[in-house]
């Protein structure tokens, strides 16, 4: 089954975005992060385990403009890809842009090239609407996903409905998924949050070839401020997808501010 070979879970990447920079982090200054996740994986009868370190640093002045440069050591049992990312946003007024890329040379299971940008507005009222972007770039396949979305922001809370409308060039075929999140900030030092996904082909958009194959992707996780200048995130999250796909992760990061 293919999807052994090209699922991203969304897990980390929720997990990545959730180190960011704290309140208590001095703007402008540079920064060092490290994220694993380790997933026991049961795909077409077979069990197997999953693996990702990734290791990243760049400097982000909260809520005005920031830059990442980073590096991922992907693993699928005896197989392994080594995936280099760039990312960057900035605001202007009311308006926010941010964008990246994504770069594998021949690799195993994960995107050959990845280019991404998203166009966020305020609109008032806590409401921000977004508009994204992801082109992906396979051994033999070529992507494309269509992200809206809108979040809601109160007192320190967050609440978001993003969709995800994947098409495939390759093959013509299409399929989609909507995910909603939301966290809180339980405490000044620690900050919950939660998220489920729900649509079809979620793990195979590569390859896409039962576009009635639903799937179901939930995680959580908790945000902790160690320091000033250092941040702890642990995170969990389990997926399923018909007819013969299981994942459950556990996923660790963490952040130093220099």
């Amino acid at each position: 089954m293919r999807a052994t070979h090209y699922a991203r879970p969304l897990l980390l990447s929720v997990l990545l975005g959730a180190i960011g920079p704290t309140p208590a982090s001095a703007q402008g200054r540079p920064f060092l992060e490290w994220a694993g996740e380790f997933s026991l994986v049961r795909s077409g009868g077979g069990d197997t385990t999953w693996h990702m370190s990734r290791v990243a640093g760049g400097v982000q002045e909260d809520g005005r403009h920031g830059w990442t440069l980073a590096a991922e050591r992907h693993r699928r049992g005896d197989l392994g890809d080594w995936v280099g990312q760039a990312g960057a946003f900035r605001r202007a007024g009311a308006w926010i842009v941010s964008g990246g890329a994504g770069f594998a040379a021949d690799p195993e299971f994960t995107y050959r090239r990845l280019l991404e940008g998203e166009l966020a507005r305020i609109v008032g009222r806590g409401f921000v609407a977004h508009g994204g972007y992801r082109h992906l770039r396979y051994r033999d396949a070529t992507v494309h996903v269509i992200q809206p979305a809108v979040s809601w922001y109160v007192r320190g809370h967050e609440l978001q409905a993003r969709g995800y409308l994947v098409r495939n060039t390759t093959t013509e075929e299409q399929s989609g998924t909507v995910l909603l999140r939301g966290s809180l900030e339980a405490s000044p030092r620690v900050r919950l949050a939660a998220g489920a996904a729900f649509g079809s082909r979620i793990f195979d958009a590569a390859a896409i070839r039962n576009t009635d194959a639903e799937a179901w992707v939930v995680y959580g996780f908790a945000r902790v401020v160690v320091t000033p200048r250092f941040t702890v995130v642990a995170g969990a999250g389990g997926a399923h997808e018909e007819p013969m796909f299981e994942q459950r992760t556990l996923s660790l990061g963490a952040r130093w501010t220099f």
